[in-house]
């Protein structure tokens, strides 16, 4: 197993197949869940390193709900997107879902929220289909940006 960190979120490959991220918020469950899930919140935090923006961001936050975001460079030289299913939301503690993230296989990701005294430990498991999968989209640099954009949500959730 390989460890990790960006920041203060620590990201772990235990298996061939996996990678789990994991940061304490400091903020309240609700808060964070909200953060995850609201479309209002997040193209606040969620875009990866400096210089993109989420155009699109579309949630159906129900079991069989779709979700689409859209992200592109700040200065216009291009975009990429995001989709998938949600097959799992138990409020505010799970969500299971599908990521389409061209030209990386799909992967089936689940999101855990524990209160932990008022701070919020989150994991998050992605399981791809292979190792090859998941080495590509470890090399195309997602923990960098998942480490940055989990840095914004720090002080989103400060305000």
């Amino acid at each position: 197993m390989t460890t990790r960190s960006s920041g203060k979120t620590v990201f772990t490959t235990p298996s061939d197949t996996e990678v789990v991220a994991t940061r304490t918020f400091d903020a309240p469950r609700d808060l964070v869940w909200d953060a995850f899930t609201n479309p209002e919140h997040i193209p606040k935090w969620l875009v990866g390193p400096d210089g993109w923006e989420m155009p699109v961001c579309e949630v159906d936050l129900r079991v069989g709900g779709k979700w689409r975001y859209v992200w592109a460079r700040t200065d216009g030289s291009g975009e990429f997107a995001m989709y998938g299913e949600y097959r799992e939301v138990v409020h505010p503690e799970r969500i299971v879902n599908t990521e389409t993230f061209d030209p990386y296989p799909a992967s089936l990701n689940t999101t855990v929220f524990t209160e932990q005294g008022g701070r919020t430990l989150t994991v998050v498991r992605v399981v791809y289909t292979s190792k090859e999968g998941r080495d590509g989209a470890l090399g195309s640099g997602m923990t960098e940006g998942w480490g940055r954009s989990y840095d914004r949500l720090d002080a989103w959730l400060a305000r």
